[in-house]
């Protein structure tokens, strides 16, 4: 239940399925502590969720792939300190392209904010969570954390890491009253793909953010620790931990070229 000094943290806030997330908790009358690089749609997210539900936002600019912005960001959170009972890892963008000619340097960005940024944010609000017996952690990772996605390399890893480490905290964690939610959507209808350089045939594919983030807060507030939104998606997830390995790879890059990825 929601009180007025409930706070969920999410990074990502200013558009897609963090933007919706914030929408989702602040119905439910959870005060907000945003995160984005992008000001201008963060404050305006943080304002919209003011004026609409009527609870507290806080709404904190950082580039979450320098690692002082990060820090800058775990200081603000405990001066004064708010109790943070959700943290919604969300953050991220992807790399699309052969890894042979993809920027480095874009792609070391790409880990941390998807990974380091993400360890450095739950080792920071955990200890207060598992003093109150009470938290709940959500990070969004994607289908690809179940299969290598050939051209998106280094983002499929990303994925990847963020599921065994979810599953990995939830099971030291059992019996404290802190849960970990993995969230692993398909295709979500946001920039995501366009930001990624990765092409698409067919722009109105795949579900809406709204729609994955009413179902993400819902099961995360259950404890839920797998969440997969989506029949198509629940098929892809049950067909690809039971191929060989060694055919996984293979079968994403030709499902993605059928849809016109990367062409």
């Amino acid at each position: 239940m929601a009180t007025k000094q409930t706070w969920a943290l999410i990074t990502g806030a200013s558009s897609g399925i963090g933007k919706a997330v914030a929408f989702e908790f602040a119905g439910k009358g959870y005060n907000l502590f945003l995160t984005s690089w992008d000001e201008q749609p963060l404050q305006q997210v943080a304002a919209d969720c003011h004026q609409q539900f009527n609870v507290e936002t806080q709404a904190y600019v950082a580039d979450l792939s320098r690692p002082e912005s990060v820090d800058g960001l775990i200081r603000a959170l405990f001066a004064p300190p708010i109790e943070i009972e959700f943290l919604v890892n969300n953050a991220g963008f992807g790399v699309g392209g052969e890894f042979l000619k993809t920027d480095l340097a874009q792609e070391l960005n790409l880990l941390n904010v998807q990974l380091a940024a993400m360890l450095k944010l739950t080792k920071a609000v955990l200890p207060q969570m598992r003093a109150r017996k009470k938290g709940r952690i959500l990070n969004v990772a994607s289908v690809y954390s179940f299969a290598p996605a050939p051209f998106q390399a280094v983002y499929s890893g990303c994925k990847a890491f963020l599921l065994t480490f979810s599953e990995s905290l939830r099971e030291e964690l059992k019996g404290t009253g802190v849960t970990v939610t993995v969230l692993c959507p398909g295709t979500v209808r946001t920039e995501f793909r366009a930001r990624a350089g990765i092409a698409h045939r067919n722009d109105a594919a795949g579900a809406s953010p709204e729609a994955v983030a009413k179902i993400a807060v819902r099961q995360t507030l259950r404890g839920k620790h797998l969440v997969v939104p989506g029949f198509a998606n629940r098929v892809f997830v049950f067909v690809t931990r039971r191929l060989p390995v060694s055919v996984v790879p293979g079968v994403v890059r030709f499902i993605n070229s059928t849809r016109g990825v990367n062409k």
